[in-house]
């Protein structure tokens, strides 16, 4: 640790400190004030202290780092012109994944944009924070918090939320953060979201770097089912975000990966809105995909020869729960099976794993002997909040869970008891009847359909359930059988993926260069349909 780390670290523990609350020492601090303390008693200089001032927290700092913007930055080669390197900005996590077309042959590339502290190489968390004058990104983020004890109401963790279902992404310039997590109202909403998508953007270069690949792949990137209304000018302006993002991550480069000082990025991003599309590298972002789409196209490649097969996809990620379902026919006398999306099949909702870690929440501190309003609630709640989503998992995956709060209060939680709570029982019900709706939709007079689950939240219980039961819509029952999201042919060649692969579904799906046709139905003599032969067919 250096020195002005640990002064960073004990002027937060000062401010605690005359708060009127309760205060405790972390690890980080108790190892500043070692630092500080022994270099105090073998200084001999006499020089004066620096002082702090505390209200408003001035401290000594270093002149803002000045950028160049790059804007020389190539297009895609035409050996390169078939490989896609999709971006999935997901809600707790992100990915990317890329795609490889030469020849005729196609080769996957996981990307490892990760450093491991989400549990994954393959995912990075999706938080930043804006602290002590600097952005911080990624793991960074999180681990400032730890480092602190700052408040993680400050942690700006669900962005994706900006952009998400109902969202209209031209009107993120007005929108500001919460005081909390921006006390000076510095950036807006759009601005954190480009900032958030560069360092994606280089992290996802770095990957590509790593791998031997180019940078200047055409890119694609997954969204949410956007409102018919709003989808084709979201787009739009999600392009010119991503070209955005692309010059900054070129511009700042490695700093990008952990983090930049606030005046510095402020000072690019109004640079960078001044900027005309054609100075910008929007040759680089291919046509976007939905995410449900993309989340199942892995699966839709294993469709056998001489069948026609109907599929509804369920991908539960942390902020939302999207569907789709699809057609597919693999023709032994065509060149290549056709996949065909039935765009009246597809929706979505806002309830996904971060509901369920809201819920397990409130559950705990409900079953504690705690009163609302006093310190010690307060600290449990916050203690809670930095752990609940791995508390969930245990919870899913031991069938039980023992929670020692902060007071020493041991909390126990049963998942039976869980999953009957009216919240969580809720929950199943809007996510029955969502599926149930698609899937009639998809099976038309059929009785039976292929079931793919993917995202974080696809191996939970309730989606076992309804993979299990199948689901009533009016007078039906349709039933499901269920399909690895897993391709066989890449669980052949890169076996070490199946663990992680619901997470990067969406990723993969995306890179692969062609996607389904998008149908409002599906009319018999569908094998007869026309060939496709170029991804842009695609409309999201």
């Amino acid at each position: 640790m250096d020195k002005e780390r640990a002064k960073d670290l004990l002027m937060n523990l000062l401010e605690r400190a005359t708060s009127g609350e309760r205060t405790f020492l972390t690890s980080r601090e108790v190892e500043a004030l070692k630092l500080l303390l022994l270099e105090a008693e073998q200084s001999s200089t006499g020089t004066a202290p620096v002082v702090h001032s505390f209200g408003s927290r001035t401290s000594k700092t270093a002149t803002p780092k000045v950028y160049k913007l790059a804007l020389d930055l190539g297009t895609v080669q035409n050996e390169d012109a078939n490989s896609i390197v999709c971006l999935d900005f997901g809600t707790s996590f992100s990915k990317a994944f890329a795609t490889l077309t030469k020849a005729g042959s196609i080769r996957h590339v996981e990307l490892p944009i990760g450093d491991g502290s989400s549990g994954s190489r393959l995912t990075t968390p999706s938080e930043l924070l804006i602290a002590d004058g600097k952005i911080f990104f990624g793991s960074k983020a999180r681990q400032y918090i730890e480092d602190t004890q700052m408040s993680t109401e400050a942690i700006i963790d669900s962005i994706k939320q900006f952009i998400t279902l109902g969202k209209e992404v031209s009107k993120l310039s007005a929108a500001r953060l919460p005081a909390i997590q921006d006390k000076n109202s510095s950036l807006t909403q759009r601005d954190v979201l480009v900032l958030y998508l560069a360092h994606l953007m280089h992290l996802t270069e770095t990957a590509l770097a790593g791998a031997g690949l180019p940078k200047n792949l055409l890119r694609r990137f997954a969204h949410p089912a956007w409102k018919d209304q709003s989808k084709d000018e979201n787009a739009r302006e999600m392009r010119r975000l991503m070209a955005e993002a692309i010059v900054l991550a070129r511009s700042v480069g490695a700093d990008l990966a952990d983090a930049v000082e606030l005046t510095s990025a402020l000072t690019l991003l109004e640079q960078l809105k001044t900027l005309s599309e054609e100075l910008l590298p929007v040759a680089l972002i291919g046509e976007p995909v939905r995410e449900a789409t993309a989340a199942g196209a892995g699966a839709l490649l294993s469709t056998p020869e001489n069948t026609r097969q109907a599929y509804l996809i369920i991908d539960v990620g942390a902020g939302t729960t999207d569907v789709a379902g699809f057609i597919c026919v693999n023709n032994p006398d065509w060149d290549k099976a056709r996949v065909f999306e039935i765009s009246t099949a597809s929706t979505a909702m806002n309830k996904a794993g971060n509901m369920l870690d809201q819920i397990l929440h409130k559950h705990i501190l409900d079953k504690s002997s705690l009163t609302q309003d006093t310190t010690e609630y307060r600290s449990a709640s916050l203690d809670i909040r930095r752990q609940r989503r791995a508390l969930k998992e245990q919870l899913f995956a031991e069938g039980r869970l023992l929670v020692l709060l902060p007071t020493d209060e041991a909390v126990e939680v049963e998942l039976a008891t869980f999953l009957n709570l009216p919240q969580m029982r809720d929950f199943s019900k809007t996510l029955h009847d969502l599926v149930a709706q698609s899937a009639a939709v998809v099976a038309g007079p059929a009785s039976r359909i292929k079931l793919v689950a993917t995202g974080g939240g696809s191996r939970l219980p309730f989606v076992t359930k309804l993979a299990e039961d199948g689901v009533q819509f009016e007078q039906r029952h349709i039933h499901f059988d269920l399909v690895e999201a897993m391709p066989s042919a890449l669980a052949e060649t890169n076996p070490e993926l199946s663990e992680a692969f619901p997470q990067v579904a969406v990723a993969f799906g995306g890179s692969l260069p062609e996607l389904p046709e998008q149908r409002s139905s599906v009319p018999t003599g569908i094998e007869d349909a026309p060939k496709r032969f170029i991804a842009p067919m695609y409309k999201s």
